[in-house]
């Protein structure tokens, strides 16, 4: 059988604090985007895992790790067969490696028969990768801590049409965070300085607010060139989660194809992808745990 692994992205991104581990907390929100990676799964005695990109066959993929990790968990010796037929870029701001583990994680729950909670699957996965929860939990929403305390994301999503640009190079998320880390002043940054109470005041960041997206710019002309096009072209073009890909927004979907064209006609993107935001997960019927 087939399954989605959909792109996500983040409306806003605020940090709101570093903590000792090197993790930082944060206040952001997740939508899904009507391109995906697609999963060929079927039943095998061995847990197996290969994609479309050689690069991450077997246990140096996210999915095979989480799935053992899983199995091993609950005393397990089933397998499974999965292909990943990679339609997302890699490093790239839109959670493909942690939406694959997803959706893998989500059909192994079901077919190996352990069944568990929702809740207890987000807790598990975490670990792996702070954005494997967003997946997880099947619809639009709002994270706190370092993406794992998740709840509805209580807006409508923007309308319209959205495009999302890959410029050619991805960024490194640990790089983009230490380069925040360097630049910020904690009492710009955070709302508090008591760790106790670190999310800011306003509930409610605009859309488009991204507190990395200047670090990522800093880092990569190539990010910084794509965000100022952008911004030329839409009313409202932000970059997702620690980049490299941005995100603009059209009233139709001619404006946003035409912009897309031009992205890549000159250079300024390898990738592109016009369609809809979504509120849910594609396989939310799934029913996890039922």
């Amino acid at each position: 059988m087939k399954y989605s692994a959909p792109a996500k992205i983040n409306l806003y991104l605020k940090v709101t604090a570093t903590l000792e581990s090197g993790y930082h907390e944060l206040d952001t929100s997740f939508a899904y985007v009507d391109v995906a990676d697609e999963l060929t799964i079927s039943p095998a005695d061995t847990l197996s895992v290969t994609c479309s990109n050689p690069r991450l066959n077997g246990e140096l993929n996210l999915a095979y790790r989480v799935l053992d990790a899983f199995r091993q968990q609950h005393g397990l010796s089933s397998g499974l067969s999965i292909h990943i037929d990679k339609r997302l870029p890699d490093r790239a701001g839109l959670g493909g490696g942690s939406s694959d583990a997803a959706t893998a994680l989500m059909v192994a729950n079901n077919h190996w028969g352990v069944k568990c909670s929702k809740e207890a699957l987000m807790k598990f996965a975490a670990p792996f990768g702070a954005d494997i929860p967003c997946f997880l939990f099947e619809r639009a929403s709002l994270a706190k801590g370092i993406g794992e305390q998740l709840s509805d994301y209580p807006r409508a999503l923007p309308a319209g049409f959205i495009l999302l640009a890959y410029p050619g190079v991805g960024l490194s998320t640990p790089e983009v965070f230490n380069c925040y880390d360097r630049q910020a002043s904690a009492a710009v940054a955070l709302t508090h300085n008591d760790v106790t109470d670190t999310i800011r005041a306003n509930p409610a960041p605009a859309i488009g607010d991204n507190d990395l997206e200047a670090c990522a710019s800093s880092l990569s002309t190539e990010v910084d060139e794509l965000l100022k096009e952008l911004r030329s072209v839409s009313e409202m073009a932000w970059m997702s989660g620690s980049g490299s890909t941005s995100v603009a927004l059209f009233e139709n979907r001619h404006e946003a194809e035409a912009a897309a064209s031009m992205l890549l006609e000159r250079g300024l993107a390898t990738w592109t992808h016009v369609g809809r935001l979504l509120n849910r997960h594609p396989l939310e019927s799934m029913k996890i745990g039922a």
